[in-house]
């Protein structure tokens, strides 16, 4: 099972391509929008001050992705690789137990809430069983 914090084997040209350069680049878009949305605030334009705190927020929402894209990749990768290690965790807990259909039945037996529905709708079906009223 792969660990969670190490991210895959990359290649550092690839990472300065597809991830360093980008962030740098809409950095300083961020920077460069916020600045002139400030001078236009300064001006009299008051919907600028919407705009002069959008910005830096947009580069801190590009640094956040940066961030989970350098330590994780992709993210879709990251949350599938999760439920395949998940799913081989139960795989092997049910090889260990001997039978699947085994382990699926302890499970809903350990369940007292489940265990109790159940107890509910049998009760319900004795006092009205399915297709009508008891004939007796």
């Amino acid at each position: 099972m792969s660990d969670e914090t190490t991210p895959p084997t990359r290649s550092k040209a690839k990472d300065f391509w597809q991830l360093h350069v980008p962030l740098v680049v809409v950095l300083a878009l961020c920077a460069f929008a916020t600045l002139v949305e400030f001078r236009r605030a300064q001006e009299g334009v008051d919907r600028a001050w919407a705009y002069t705190i959008q910005w830096p927020i947009i580069g801190a929402f590009a640094f956040v992705v940066w961030n989970r894209y350098r330590r994780h990749g992709s993210i879709t990768k990251s949350i599938s690789r999760y439920f395949r290690d998940r799913a081989a965790r139960f795989e092997a807990a049910a090889e260990a137990l001997g039978d699947k259909e085994a382990v699926a039945q302890a499970e809903r037996e350990a369940d007292p809430d489940a265990i109790a529905w159940r107890e509910h709708v049998r009760e319900l079906r004795r006092n009205d069983p399915p297709g009508g009223p008891p004939s007796g």
